[in-house]
């Protein structure tokens, strides 16, 4: 499996392409893009790496995470995954936008609703998810267990995790999130890739991380 990131967006937001080396065929996670050029660039390497997008997946409903929502659709005309819980920041993504000082049109609305059940193939490999409700209720890691990948969005970051003082944020569902369901269920060996700043292990955070201590 390949990893493509694209940080965009005026949050800094990390935008995941991850693919199979043999097939292409991927997914692209967070589709952030804000403006033209990073909507080009995203596009550009789809094309020239011939990738075969199954899905568009948030991980949550925050601006950032939706701000390409509408671009990605367009574009690539897959269909849009996110956990039911979030449904009612994608209905309210413009107003939020404003908020921030981010003026977007209305996202487009999901295809399907992420569950705990739900697997996607990329050939061989298995994509699963784990709903980690607290910086959002509809928060969820994207996991590739065979790779011990997780695409973890804002559940947890290096040394930090993510903010709790939006609508629906909650520190202590965030907290038994990440130590109960993700920590429990994906090994110290896992690569965390968060929505925001650079990639870690759950082994380094369970050493390093002050907020799990």
């Amino acid at each position: 499996m390949k990893i493509k990131i694209f940080t965009v967006n005026p949050f800094q937001m990390n935008c995941y392409i991850y693919y199979d080396d043999l097939t292409r065929e991927g997914i692209i996670i967070d589709p952030g893009a804000y403006d033209k050029h990073e909507e080009d660039e995203i596009t550009e390497y789809i094309k020239k790496n011939n990738i075969k997008l199954k899905y568009i997946i948030n991980t949550h409903g925050h601006i950032d995470h939706v701000l390409g929502n509408r671009f990605a659709k367009q574009a690539f005309g897959c269909p849009l995954l996110i956990h039911k819980d979030d449904l009612f920041l994608l209905e309210n993504a413009k107003a939020h936008g404003l908020i921030f000082g981010v003026d977007i049109d209305d996202v487009p609305l999901p295809d399907k609703f992420i569950t705990e059940d739900l697997i996607i193939k990329l050939n061989k490999t298995e994509i699963k998810f784990i709903h980690t409700p607290g910086h959002s209720p509809g928060g969820v890691c994207v996991v590739d267990h065979i790779n011990k990948n997780i695409f973890c969005g804002d559940t947890i970051f290096s040394e930090s995790i993510g903010r709790t003082d939006l609508p629906g944020g909650n520190i202590d569902i965030l907290l038994d999130s990440i130590k109960n369901k993700l920590f429990r269920q994906c090994g110290d060996d896992y690569t965390l890739y968060p929505g925001h700043m650079e990639e870690t292990t759950i082994g380094l955070e369970k050493k390093h991380n002050p907020f799990l201590k």
